[in-house]
């Protein structure tokens, strides 16, 4: 397995490929507006890489990720609390170009793909002005999640929170949902069983379909009715 920060597990299954299209490149929307050199040293350094639903992601070297399809969860340096969820055009590691990867771990929620590149033909590129600033806009963002994930912790209840991802993962991955019960409770950071009922109430209410490894989405408008909506 691996991650923009070359994450990797002994239980991942990795698709690599160098010396990438920019048919491919295009796939993603900040590498298709990206200045021709970072496409450049993209294209050359960089690596298709893939896992499945459930894998955990390590980081070894520092690159950044360019998300393609799937969604991974990022958890805290600890591993313990989730403060992002990396979907369809998302963008991370930045921060390694101006500080060691931290060992951070990423959980896939769904069958992912992403392209990852070294940082350093990054900078090569575009110098370390450029990346700063592109950094800046990234610390900014995520800043303004967490500020956003706390606010809807702190009012809404486990129920309209875990319809609120499967909402997520329904958009990113269609209404086959290839994840676990496990894994969204991991996200979430609550037990089990609480996201268990909560499925089973989305299950009740004729929004969604529970099959072995897999929530099948039934009625979006339903889903979306009992989700909080942050």
């Amino acid at each position: 397995m691996l991650d923009a920060l070359a994450f990797t597990s002994p239980s991942v299954a990795v698709s690599t490929a160098f010396g990438l299209t920019d048919e491919l490149l295009d796939r993603h929307p900040v590498l298709r507006l990206l200045p021709h050199a970072l496409r450049d040293s993209t294209r050359r350094e960089g690596r298709l890489c893939a896992c499945e639903s459930g894998d955990n992601l390590f980081a070894t070297s520092p690159v950044v990720g360019f998300m393609l399809s799937g969604t991974l969860a990022t958890f805290d340096d600890r591993g313990l609390a989730c403060v992002s969820l990396l979907g369809p055009g998302a963008t991370f590691g930045w921060e390694t170009a101006f500080a060691p990867a931290s060992g951070g771990r990423r959980l896939a929620l769904l069958d992912s793909c992403w392209i990852e590149t070294p940082v350093r033909g990054l900078r090569d590129a575009m110098g370390a002005a450029w990346l700063e600033h592109v950094f800046a806009r990234h610390a900014l963002d995520r800043i303004q999640r967490l500020q956003a994930d706390s606010a809807c912790h702190a009012v809404h209840p486990v129920t309209r929170r875990a319809a609120n991802l499967i909402r997520r993962l329904y958009q990113a991955a269609g209404p086959d949902v290839r994840t676990t019960q496990s894994a969204i409770a991991e996200a979430m950071g609550v037990q089990r069983t609480s996201v268990n009922a909560a499925v089973k109430a989305l299950e009740r209410a004729g929004a969604v379909s529970l099959r072995r490894g897999r929530i099948q989405i039934l009625c979006h408008e339903r889903l979306a009715g009992a989700a909080c909506g942050c």
